[in-house]
């Protein structure tokens, strides 16, 4: 079985502004510094933040499920403001999805605002895991959502 979930968000900022948080590893360090209970650290074992890149992404203790995971970048794209990853050891892996990606989007509202978006995309065997696939997306969602304040707060600065 294969499904996707999204969601998105409006910012008021300019689609570029966003893009520099959300286009580079820096996304990585805004979400274990200011959501210490989503992720523990990041840590970049291959590359840059460009397409290629491996990091490996370390879950608080005591998170139910999965200690860890493994993502590779497969797509950077700085033009069309989008990044593209997916699962490659550890987490998702080994509780059964044959795939689970996330791509991350900035998309030009106006000059002067975007809407940022996640989707995630996955594929199971087991019918049980794709129903468990929308609980995995709360962190994602709260990610765009204190992206959105941490953007606004620094545009006025």
């Amino acid at each position: 079985m294969k499904g996707t979930i999204s969601d998105e968000i409006e910012v008021n900022v300019p689609a570029n502004v966003a893009w520099e948080l959300y286009g580079t590893l820096h996304l990585s360090r805004f979400i274990v510094q200011e959501l210490p209970n989503v992720l523990d650290k990041v840590d970049v074992i291959e590359g840059d933040g460009s397409t290629g890149t491996v990091l490996k992404i370390t879950f608080p203790q005591g998170t139910p499920g999965i200690p860890y995971f493994k993502e590779r970048l497969n797509i950077v794209d700085d033009e069309k403001r989008y990044k593209q990853s997916e699962v490659i050891e550890g987490g998702y892996v080994d509780l059964g999805y044959v795939f689970y990606g996330i791509r991350f989007e900035v998309i030009e509202k106006d000059e002067k605002s975007c809407v940022t978006k996640f989707t995630v995309s996955y594929e199971v065997e087991d019918v049980k895991l794709a129903n468990h696939a929308f609980t995995m997306v709360e962190p994602l969602q709260t990610v765009i959502k204190s992206a959105k304040t941490y953007l606004i707060a620094k545009s006025k600065n």
